[in-house]
């Protein structure tokens, strides 16, 4: 049964490079957070310094710049920048975890804002990872039809000749055996024609002048 094309081609080049993008995106910042929340050390974050804009629905939000405390009090950081989003200004600490202490970044310890950008980052690229196989095994499915199956091909195919079957010279040992037997024929031959040119015994060769 002949498989059917996917019908992948070049204009889905573009389609391909974006989804990938977005994936590559999408865990380089959901698979570092997700390590500090598993990992990280914990700790209170004091914000200092916020910047306010609106969103796509009118409302205000803000990015915060401030110090970070362990809970054990081993370490501070200080400036800091805290991941995520905040809609007012936080007048108490508010609880993060960091890498360690020279980290950059605090994070929000809620799983959801490393999980959610990780499903986006495999929806993104489920279209380009299929589109990828799909294109390769059409290409492996053109060439292998580009090219006839073996059984197809002439005996004589090729540069180098195909001897048929019960010749004798499908082997070395068969060719050996078929130029020393003829060899061996040819040097009898030659004995015979030696042997009768020799003149009997007590008869004079005639010299003709």
């Amino acid at each position: 049964m002949t498989r059917k094309s996917s019908g992948v081609d070049v204009q889905h080049a573009i389609p391909i490079v974006i989804g990938l993008a977005c994936g590559i995106y999408a865990f380089s910042v959901g698979v570092p957070r997700l390590v500090t929340q598993l990992t990280g050390v914990e700790g209170s974050f004091h914000a200092e310094r916020c910047t306010w804009e609106l969103d796509s629905e009118g409302e205000m939000q803000g990015e915060c710049e401030g110090s970070f405390t362990a809970s054990d009090g081993s370490f501070t950081i200080r400036p800091i920048e805290s991941e995520g989003v905040f809609h007012s200004r936080p007048q108490e600490p508010v609880t993060r975890l960091v890498g360690g202490p020279s980290a950059d970044k605090a994070v929000p310890p809620d799983l959801a804002t490393s999980l959610v950008p990780m499903g986006f980052g495999l929806t993104a690229s489920a279209f380009p990872a299929w589109a990828l196989t799909a294109a390769t095994r059409d290409a492996a499915e053109r060439r292998r039809r580009a090219w006839p199956a073996a059984a197809d091909l002439p005996p004589n195919f090729g540069p180098v000749r195909i001897p048929p079957a019960g010749s004798g010279t499908e082997t070395g040992a068969g060719w050996s055996a078929d130029t020393a037997a003829g060899s061996s024929a040819g040097s009898a031959a030659g004995s015979s024609a030696a042997v009768g040119s020799v003149p009997p015994v007590g008869t004079t060769p005639k010299h003709h002048s």
